[in-house]
Formats: structure tokens, C-alpha cells, sequence
């Protein structure tokens, strides 16, 4: 045969005998099998966009290696040219890159989590300090929990503001919702307060001279 395989990486010499004459023998051919190649390094990659309320999945970008010889897998999935996956669901997720020009040389893995969806807070308790009178026609309520530096409020699906509490409204049902400030669209259900009526003065008084 004029092939031969499973040969070793170096330089080899090939020679060419006369059968009938096994004494007849060419001069050496050199030839150079490569080196084997090697694999990527594992990459290097980070979730650049973590879950929120209102999308539940991540991004994960491989900063390096980067170019069009190489190509991006996560999970053992089919490998892309792009070094971006989207829509990537919470916890741990193995990345691993290879040589386009030799798909064999597969990197080592790269583990990045992607965390936990955010919890929205739960409803709040909120509460009618002050019903109207006849002299102050309004009233004021007052959000008890939770609170802190983490929350801010809103009154009938307006602006969220820092303060727990909502003065001068009006008689009437008021829906109070509450949010996180380190991701603001995590809002919660809202909670129904009644701000009582306006009580009504008595009617003239009915008098006359009696002596």
C-alpha cells in the first residue's frame, strides 16, 4: 500500500523499493505530519444581563477567546459563531468554545449562573391615619410594611415615591402598591385602603324666640 496511517506527528522518511529487486531502493522523500492542534483555552465569560421581574432570563457574553476562527456553545448544545447567548434561564450553565478550522479542539468548560428571577414584594399593609373632617376634607395613609431603603410606593398606578406615606387624598378606594428599587419592575399586588367620606355638617338649626 501506498498509504500509511495513524501516523505519529514529526518528520518522516519515505522510501520506494523495486519488487523485483528489493535491492533497488529510492532515495528518501521527507515529509512533515503537523503537530497535533491544540484546544482553545477555556473561555472567559460573564452574565452581562441578569433576570428581572418583567424578563425572567440572562445574557451570557464570552469576552475571550473571541474572532472568526472560533465558535460558542452552551450546554453541549450546537456551537454559533456568536459569542452572545440570550434568553438563558436561571443557574449554572457550562460554555465552551472550539476552533472552527478544527471543530475536534473543544476548550475545557467555563461555568457562569445566571441568577434567580427576583421576588416581587408582597402586597402592603398600608392603613387610614388621618380620615377628612369637615375642616380638612382629605386624608392620609400610611404604608407599615414593608418599608425601608429597598421600596418605593405608589398611589393608583402613579409615581413611585421614596415615602410611605400619601397625604391629601381624597374620599374613596385606593389601590397602594409597593416596588424594589433594585429592580423596579418587580411591583406587587396592590392593596385597597378606603379613605372615608367627608362627614356632613347638621342641618341649620331650627330656633325661635321662646319669652
Amino acid at each position: 500500500s501506498a498509504t500509511f496511517t495513524g501516523v505519529v506527528p514529526g518528520t518522516h522518511n519515505i522510501t520506494l523499493i523495486n519488487s523485483l529487486d528489493p535491492t533497488c531502493i529510492s532515495a528518501p522523500a521527507t515529509v512533515v505530519v503537523n503537530a497535533v492542534p491544540g484546544a482553545p483555552a477555556a473561555p472567559t465569560a460573564s452574565v452581562t444581563v441578569q433576570p428581572t421581574c418583567a424578563v425572567p432570563t440572562g445574557t451570557i457574553v464570552v469576552s475571550a477567546p473571541t474572532g472568526a476562527g472560533f465558535e460558542y456553545s452552551i450546554d453541549g448544545g450546537a456551537f454559533q459563531a456568536s459569542a452572545t447567548f440570550t434568553n438563558v434561564a436561571p443557574g449554572d450553565h457550562d460554555i465552551a468554545v472550539r476552533n472552527t478550522a478544527e471543530p475536534t479542539c473543544v476548550s475545557a468548560l467555563t461555568t457562569v449562573t445566571v441568577n434567580a428571577v427576583p421576588t416581587a414584594p408582597a402586597a402592603p399593609t398600608a392603613s387610614v391615619t388621618v380620615q377628612p373632617t369637615c375642616a380638612v376634607p382629605t386624608g392620609t395613609i400610611v404604608v407599615s410594611a414593608p418599608t425601608g431603603a429597598g421600596f418605593e410606593y405608589s398611589i393608583d398606578g402613579g409615581a413611585f415615591q421614596a415615602s410611605a406615606t400619601f397625604t391629601n387624598v381624597a374620599p374613596g378606594d385606593h389601590d397602594i402598591t409597593v416596588r424594589t428599587t433594585a429592580d423596579p419592575s418587580c411591583v406587587s399586588a396592590p392593596t385597597t385602603v378606603t379613605v372615608n367620606a367627608v362627614p356632613t355638617p347638621p342641618a341649620a338649626p331650627t330656633a325661635d324666640v321662646t319669652v
